[in-house]
């Protein structure tokens, strides 16, 4: 049985207890909002672009860029956005071995300079699915298509125990020998016209039986001028050759854009309306 002069003191530490759990989700809540606005530690969008893409070394191996290269790494992929605005994007897992889900991307383009050149911030899904990436200045194209790739380096590199360099290097080489084709796809009801990248990277690379499973791994970029921010999908699937019901398949889609000065009379009509 309690004792009544217990009664302050348990009060007391469940109060406490409390109270720094509260912060300590406060902060946290408090520290994603300054995350989309502080650009403190952005990284400079193209020189990052140039990294991924234009390297001296491939630039020996190849005497002309190849058109997947200019496609993603030399177009100017948001030139036609003319103000802050947010390009979401859908993601999808689905998957034999780990769990499926649906995440949202959303690029947050804060602000827009003199020469069209763009401040983003980044939100890459939620929850234990989260990605964190630094802000960037400068950009003129979409940066999401690295992001997609970067993530899938590290998540390979979680479930091989590989090196995310060794993957991440494999995906620029292939893209560098890699063309593009025309394509139609449909959106929104009607049909677009775009470009593809399909590309494997793993397919002539010798590796060990732990990462065999995705040596058939396939990467499809598909693009649009129609589409704002030029990325429309990008695609990934594996299917073990060994146990062919094993499959895994993401794809991050385009769902629309909206401009800052459209999202808040939208959630001023929303407040007026509730």
């Amino acid at each position: 049985m309690i004792n009544m002069k217990q009664i302050p003191f348990l009060f007391k530490i469940f109060f406490i207890t409390f109270l720094l759990n509260f912060l300590l989700l406060n902060h946290a809540y408090s520290q994603d909002i300054k995350d989309e606005n502080d650009f403190t530690n952005a990284e400079n969008a193209e020189e990052k672009r140039i990294k991924w893409g234009t390297e001296e070394f491939k630039l020996e191996l190849i005497k002309e860029m190849s058109t997947a290269n200019i496609a993603l790494f030399i177009n100017e992929h948001l030139k036609t956005i003319k103000e802050p605005s947010r390009i979401y994007y859908k993601f999808t897992k689905e998957s034999t071995r780990e769990d499926n889900f649906v995440g949202n991307v959303v690029l947050n383009i804060v602000k827009v300079d003199e020469d069209n050149s763009k401040h983003i911030t980044f939100r890459y899904l939620k929850g234990r699915n989260k990605v964190r990436f630094p802000p960037q200045i400068g950009a003129k194209g979409n940066p999401v298509f690295m992001l997609f790739f970067e993530r899938d380096a590290r998540d390979m590199q979680r479930l091989t125990g590989g090196n995310a360099l060794f993957f991440r290097s494999r995906i620029r080489h292939t893209i560098a020998a890699t063309d593009v084709k025309e394509v139609e796809f449909e959106f929104q009801n009607r049909m677009i016209k775009g470009k593809e990248i399909s590309f494997q990277p793993f397919l002539e690379t010798k590796l060990k039986n732990r990462v065999s499973r995705y040596k058939t791994k396939k990467f499809l970029v598909t693009m649009s001028d129609d589409i704002p921010g030029y990325i429309f999908k990008i695609e990934t699937f594996i299917k073990d050759l060994e146990n062919p019901d094993d499959m895994v398949q993401e794809k991050l889609e385009f769902q629309g854009i909206r401009t800052n000065k459209q999202l808040r009379e939208e959630y001023k009509k929303r407040k007026d309306e509730s």
